[in-house]
């Protein structure tokens, strides 16, 4: 087998020991892990297969009907619940269709779709979610149309804009209205589930009394072992995701050399310095911005990018313990996610979702 130069390596028992750590933060609660955009580029159908035993495991939740049902026909198990968050509108017998044929189940945040749902006969064999707008003004069937709904819903949720600042007054007022939402959600539809949590909301769980009266929370980038904002304590996570480059080449530089496409950096040092030349780039899900920015690590040592990033290769500063085909970490446990983000100017979701298709995919099972 012809083994990569750049590869991920994605941990289950890592992913478990996530799942338990968020679990334990809410334990009145069953978890709806959310597996979306390709398990937020960690492998959906990976994730999902080793999340199957967990206690406490509701069901998974994805973007779109495509996630749906290709996580459908990987697992099987046609008991086991599939929401489909923000993929219903405009509603279509064809919705319909698959929800029948692979039992997923469907969230309204639109009204229209909403009502022309409830119009179609065989409406009733279809298990279906209803997100309700307060104040986040993305997607949810306004606060005062939920008088009609004529389903019976799985759940109700909302979805919180800043739960990662449980005093913003956006939060307050969100919280607010959903406990009003309740009174009458709760009268008319007694046996359904309730739920806001996201990853921000579990971890400031405390701190929202609100959480007491819930059933589910719906953890996201925290399961994948990125704590959920800056701020937060990591509380034992683990990364998932390790990704490795491969050193193809070292070169010295003297003073005055420069590295790489427009040569943008240059060697100043009067005795000159090595570089190590790693086999990824931004096909390889390395953003280009973290040239002269971003960090690589060789064991314990840390490593800053060297001149830009290209399609295939980059550079990074080099030391004396470094040799050819030695493979340096770009994300994983050493890395700070949110200081490698910041440097290529953007969140750890977007580096995640944007791992290249290309990489070697190891599986820790």
């Amino acid at each position: 087998m012809i083994h990569s130069r750049s590869r991920i390596t994605l941990s289950a028992p890592a992913l478990r020991s996530n799942y338990r750590i968020l679990s334990s933060k809410v334990p009145g609660l069953s978890l709806l892990p959310m597996v979306k955009a390709d398990a937020y580029g960690h492998d959906a159908l990976f994730c999902a297969r080793a999340l199957l035993k967990e206690k406490k495991l509701h069901g998974f939740g994805v973007a779109t009907f495509r996630e749906a049902v290709a996580l459908r026909k990987g697992l099987g198990n046609p008991q086991l619940p599939i929401v489909v968050f923000s993929d219903s509108a405009p509603w279509t017998g064809e919705h319909s269709a698959l929800c029948r044929k692979f039992r997923l189940e469907p969230v309204f945040s639109e009204i229209t779709s909403l009502l022309t749902f409830q119009a179609e006969p065989r409406s009733r064999e279809v298990r279906a979610h209803v997100e309700v707008n307060t104040g986040m003004n993305r997607l949810g069937i306004p606060m005062e149309s939920f008088s009609l709904v004529r389903f019976y819903p799985e759940s109700v949720f909302t979805h919180l804009a800043e739960a990662d600042l449980p005093a913003d007054p956006l939060t307050r007022l969100q919280l607010r209205n959903f406990g009003v939402l309740l009174e009458e959600a709760r009268a008319r539809f007694p046996k359904a589930l309730f739920h806001f949590s996201n990853s921000s909301a579990i971890w400031n769980h405390a701190r929202f009394p609100l959480t007491r009266e819930m059933q589910l929370a719906r953890p996201g980038l925290s399961l994948y072992g990125i704590r959920p904002f800056k701020r937060a304590r990591n509380d034992g996570l683990r990364r998932v995701m390790t990704l490795t480059a491969q050193v193809l080449n070292r070169i010295h530089l003297s003073r005055g050399d420069r590295v790489g496409y427009g040569g943008t950096y240059e060697c100043t040092r009067a005795r000159g310095e090595w570089i190590s030349v790693i086999g990824g780039g931004y096909a390889d899900g390395i953003f280009r911005s973290l040239g002269n920015r971003g960090i690589a690590y060789h064991g314990a040592k840390k490593l800053r990018f060297r001149g830009r990033v290209s399609m295939d290769l980059s550079a990074v500063e080099g030391h004396s313990g470094v040799k050819i085909g030695d493979s340096l970490e770009l994300w994983g446990d050493r890395v700070d996610p949110y200081e490698q983000a910041e440097l290529a100017g953007t969140i750890p979701y977007e580096i995640t979702t944007r791992i290249g298709s290309r990489l070697e995919r190891v599986y820790d099972q």
